[in-house]
């Protein structure tokens, strides 16, 4: 059996390069790089069977689905993003979960979730599946460092937190390291070893810091699996948190936002408490399945035709696909002139309302109620703002 190493070639996000570091340290070799938004039409040579471990956000493009037929997957870890084109995503919900996109996942089932959105996700559509944790829970430690404990990892935290943990800090001498997950991989010919010995580098300082803090999962939970003390900072009156968080949030040290900003912050930087150890059962059995995986395929000769558990043709698949991509993007250009016409029409009466208002602005000094006048002109620039507002 080869295996491939689910990336995404384009991020902007570290994490998912973390993802990948923790999924291709169960593989025996990495002999393809399957480019995560475009499972669909991968290519392995002579249509050989590659072994994918699928841990990843999924479904940005919904229709890049199901992966290609050489592909042999291990669904575990997955996040299924709803998104859509609020967030620059698909315009479609779940149905790419019908047909032949849900046989993928009935054949190779049950689906790990990395999320209780995504389990629930899953349970309210009737699909086998159960909660699997995030594959970086399973990552091991990295080599020390001779500045180990010496310094704080502070990882992408809004301005106001950082001044805060920088006022907290001052007095502890310890050095703080500003760090982010940020990054752009758009236009990078990077290979995947330099990515991955990048975020090796990266979380060898997470390893030797005497604390991290931050408000990134994919910082919080390789800290976890590392055994690195680490603070979350995290608002989970935000739903886009409350969704990618559970039930993570509770298996770490964490803290509000407020309370951080107010210095009412039960965590000893002196003593950085250990961290909890609720994420341990999650860790080994994760771990354990995906070793399976790789225990049954590794010595696996078998082609593609006798391995896969799918019943339809990958012909049947690119024709069910294509149907799904028209769907789609009929009914994203009739969303799309139901917007603009919307736009339009809201365009229009700002121009109006903005209109009445310069003639009101004309009168004002010829009209002796000139506070009505004003109370007046007001009301209508406050008119013209909302629907200005609502057309952009």
């Amino acid at each position: 059996m080869k295996y491939g190493v689910l990336m995404h070639k384009t991020t902007m996000n570290l994490g998912d390069d973390i993802q990948s570091y923790a999924s291709a340290q169960f593989l025996p070799q990495i002999d393809y790089m399957v480019e995560r938004e475009n499972v669909d039409s991968f290519k392995s040579e002579n249509n050989e069977p590659v072994g994918v471990i699928m841990s990843a956000w999924w479904m940005w493009q919904k229709w890049n689905w199901p992966p290609a037929e050489c592909i042999v997957p291990k669904l575990v870890s997955m996040h299924m993003n709803n998104y859509t084109i609020y967030r620059k995503a698909s315009p479609i919900q779940d149905e790419w979960l019908s047909g032949i996109g849900g046989d993928f996942f009935r054949a190779n089932g049950p689906v790990g979730c990395r999320d209780q959105t995504t389990l629930d996700f899953f349970n309210e559509r009737g699909f086998d599946c159960y909660f699997s944790g995030c594959i970086t829970l399973t990552l091991p430690k990295q080599k020390k460092t001779p500045d180990a404990g010496t310094y704080v990892c502070v990882v992408d935290l809004k301005p106001e937190l950082e001044a805060a943990t920088r006022e907290w800090l001052k007095d502890s001498g310890l050095e703080i390291r500003v760090m982010t997950h940020h990054c752009d991989y758009r236009k990078s010919e990077d290979t995947v070893e330099q990515r991955l010995k990048r975020v090796e580098d990266l979380l060898t300082q997470y390893q030797n810091a005497k604390f991290v803090v931050t408000r990134r999962l994919h910082v919080s939970l390789p800290c976890l699996a590392m055994e690195t003390p680490v603070l979350a900072i995290v608002n989970m009156k935000d739903p886009g948190n409350t969704s990618r968080w559970a039930p993570y949030y509770s298996w770490v040290h964490n803290i509000a936002d407020d309370d951080f900003i107010s210095g009412n912050i039960d965590f000893d930087y002196n003593n950085p408490p250990a961290n909890k150890r609720e994420h341990i059962a999650t860790r080994e059995a994760l771990t354990a399945s995906i070793r399976q995986f790789i225990d049954e395929t590794k010595d696996s000769t078998l082609p593609i035709e006798q391995i896969k558990k799918t019943a339809y043709t990958e012909e049947e698949a690119r024709r069910w696909q294509n149907e799904l991509m028209h769907w789609t993007l009929d009914r994203w250009l009739h969303l799309n002139r139901g917007m603009l016409d919307e736009r339009n029409k809201y365009k229009k009466k700002a121009s109006a309302l903005e209109a009445k208002v310069r003639e009101l602005q004309n009168q004002s000094g010829q009209v002796q109620n000139g506070q009505n006048v004003q109370n007046e002109e007001v009301r209508l620039k406050d008119w013209a703002k909302s629907f200005i507002r609502r057309m952009k």
